[in-house]
């Protein structure tokens, strides 16, 4: 016979906190590039073509 699937009550959450996760980490970086400094941004730029 069928057996109906119980989910947990965590088991709601977990796309919420996966998507609180990656939008905190990209909300960072956005933060990190727009306050970067213009000779920091031009080091960096620079650095696969340095030896």
């Amino acid at each position: 016979m069928y057996k109906r699937v119980l989910y947990e009550n965590w088991a709601d959450w977990v796309p919420y906190l996966a998507f609180g996760i990656t939008a905190l980490v990209f909300i960072s970086f956005v933060v990190r590039a727009v306050t970067l400094r213009k000779e920091r941004a031009d080091q960096m730029s620079r650095l696969p073509l340095e030896d």
